[in-house]
Parts: structure tokens; C-alpha cells; sequence
């Protein structure tokens, strides 16, 4: 069972940030790219790329609404102890979509992926990239279902300000995350459709959108660091509850992938963004396309890493904050110390009553 739900957790994340990168790329990047090449003349047909996307984001939004579903089926037979038949066979689910936190988180992220839907209707019967307003209303249903997704982790069980600075730095983290992580993919099929057009016209698309997602990844990259260091503050600790617990452990392999994924948006931005142009007219291009193929194959290899990164944080959400774990076993020790072993520290429970 954990397993499975570490699996599902994992992919309901990445399908989540890919719903709401899509429509931050076509927002932020690949719309103002194709505005920009048409007025200066060199004009490409954006059509084709933004069917891509829309299918894309179809995709992503029925995996999100299946895989919620079904980490909240997953949860519920965790809270009852109870096995999936008997859970899906009763009124447990019931009380669970009602009586719990979870329940109505999932309510609130399927209301907000159901009027998207409807939105992504709209938008799939043109596809032309010249009205800025349904790109909005999906982003902010996007960003606002993804956001939510806050009260399903550790962030949502504070409460007080304290529990108020988790959530918020839990949601800018979301929404940092799917801006980057989430973008990568429409970049990739960006850059791959100017490889296959391989005319001036995708060239200055393929630049211009290349130059704005840089931008737009080294804001998310200084959101997450920012974000990730009060949430570490909150859940580690200290550095004896990075080093000696399960949860501490799985933050370090988070934190090298990240390292690791950074480095290559680092490689991209300095080395290969200044490629795509071309000192003179002489040199008809060809540095440009090279740096392209390069661009795309390292677009290509952060996704990975950050589905590798998205499978740990699957892990993260099971295991108990190692802060948590040191208050636990802080408050032990000093029941041991007294011999009063009729103290014990309460548990949070999650089974239902």
C-alpha cells in the first residue's frame, strides 16, 4: 500500500504542475514569443503548437483527476484500515470526502479541475493564440487546484500563523515548481517545432521563447529556494533531523536532484541561450541550430530529474516531518530520564473513529 500510494502521490503531482506549466508557458512564453516574431515580420504558424498543448493539457488534467481520485481511495483505506473493497463497498468514502480535511481538499481541487475543463472546451475550438483570456482563467484554475494541493501535505496539519506560513510558502512552492518543472515539456515540443520548420521564422520564435522561459525558470528557481528553506526550517529542524531520520534522508536526495537539475538550467542559460544568436548573418544560422538541438535535448533531461525529484516528494508526504520525530523522541528521553513510564506523548491519529 505505501508503495502505491507513494507511486500515485508522485503522479498526481507531476500531472498537476504539467496542467498548470502548460498554461504558464503559453501565458508567459510561447504566446508573447509568436506576438513578438509577427511584429517583427517574421510570422510562424502557431496553430499546430497550440493544438499540442491543448492535448497535452487534456491529458494532464483527466491523469490529475483520475490519480486524485484514487490517492484519495488509497487514503481512505489508510485512515479506516480497512482494504479497498470493503472501503469502496461502504460508507466510509462518504464520510471521508465530508468528515476530513483530505475529503474536502479533493472536493475543492475536482471543482476547480471540472471548471477547467470547461474552460480547455472553449479553448480547444480555437486555437488561435490571440485572446489572452481563457489562458487566464485556466492558469489561475491550474495554479488555484495545484495551490490546494497545500492542505493534503504536512503545511495543511498546523494551524495558527505558524500554519498560515507553511501553506503560503507550501503554495509558492506549487506554483514555482509547475512554472518550471511544469513548463519544460512545452518547451521541449517549442524548440522541437522549430528544429522541424528549420526557417528563420521558428528561429526567432524558438529564440524569443527560450530567452523568456530562462527568465521565468530563474524566478521559480529563487522561489523554490526561498520556499524551501522555511519549510525546512518548519519540518526538519535542525541538521541532526536531516542526518538521522527517514524523511531527513529522503529531503537530501530531494535536495541533490535538485542541485543536479539546477545545473543544467545553469549550463542552459549561460552557455546556450547566448548561441541562439548568431554574432552575424554570415554565419547563416548554424551555431543557433546547434544550440537549439542542445537546448532541447537538456530540456529534455531536467524533466527527468524533476519526475525523479516528484517521485520523492510521492515519498515525502508518507513519512512523519523529521522535526516531528525529534519532539517525539526529545520528549522520551525525558520521560525515560524520570521513569514515568505511564507518560506518553500523544500520537496523531489518522484513523477514523
Amino acid at each position: 500500500m505505501s508503495a502505491t500510494l507513494v507511486l500515485v502521490r508522485a503522479i498526481h503531482f507531476a500531472a498537476a504542475l504539467l496542467l498548470t506549466g502548460v498554461f504558464a508557458f503559453r501565458l508567459f512564453v510561447g504566446d508573447p514569443a509568436f506576438r513578438n516574431a509577427d511584429a517583427a515580420g517574421a510570422g510562424a504558424d502557431e496553430g499546430a503548437f497550440i493544438g499540442a498543448l491543448t492535448r497535452i493539457a487534456w491529458a494532464a488534467l483527466v491523469l490529475t483527476l483520475l490519480s486524485g481520485a484514487l490517492w484519495l481511495v488509497l487514503q481512505a483505506s489508510i485512515m479506516s484500515g480497512r482494504p479497498l473493497p470493503v472501503v469502496l463497498d461502504s460508507n466510509i468514502m462518504p464520510t471521508v470526502m465530508l468528515r476530513t480535511q483530505a475529503g474536502r481538499d479533493w472536493i475543492v481541487r475536482s471543482g476547480l479541475l471540472l471548471l477547467l475543463g470547461i474552460t480547455l472546451t472553449r479553448m480547444s475550438q480555437r486555437l488561435s493564440g490571440s485572446s489572452r483570456g481563457p489562458v487566464v482563467i485556466a492558469l489561475a484554475l491550474a495554479a488555484g487546484s495545484a495551490a490546494a494541493l497545500v492542505w493534503a501535505g504536512h503545511g495543511g496539519a498546523a494551524t495558527g500563523a505558524r500554519g498560515a506560513v507553511e501553506e503560503a510558502a507550501d503554495a509558492v512552492h506549487l506554483l514555482a515548481a509547475g512554472a518550471w518543472l511544469g513548463g519544460l515539456v512545452p518547451l521541449a515540443l517549442l524548440l522541437g517545432a522549430a528544429r522541424r520548420a528549420g526557417d528563420e521564422l521558428w528561429l526567432a520564435v524558438a529564440q524569443n521563447g527560450a530567452t523568456r522561459f530562462s527568465t521565468l525558470g530563474l524566478l521559480s528557481i529563487g522561489s523554490l529556494l526561498a520556499t524551501g528553506i522555511v519549510n525546512s526550517f518548519f519540518l526538519v529542524g535542525d541538521l541532526g533531523g536531516l542526518l538521522s531520520t527517514e524523511y531527513g534522508h529522503c529531503l537530501l536526495l530531494k535536495l541533490c536532484l535538485f542541485v543536479a537539475t539546477v545545473g543544467v538550467a545553469g549550463v542552459n542559460r549561460i552557455r546556450l541561450i547566448p548561441r541562439l544568436f548568431p554574432a552575424s548573418p554570415e554565419v547563416r544560422f548554424e551555431p543557433a541550430w546547434r544550440a537549439i538541438r542542445q537546448l532541447q535535448r537538456n530540456t529534455l533531461v531536467e524533466a527527468s530529474l524533476g519526475l525523479l525529484i516528484l517521485c520523492v516528494v510521492g515519498a515525502l508526504g508518507t513519512l512523519s516531518p523529521a522535526a516531528h520525530r525529534h519532539l517525539h523522541l526529545g520528549f522520551q528521553r525525558v520521560v525515560d530520564q524520570t521513569h514515568t513510564s505511564s507518560l506518553r506523548p500523544a500520537r496523531n491519529s489518522d484513523h477514523l473513529s
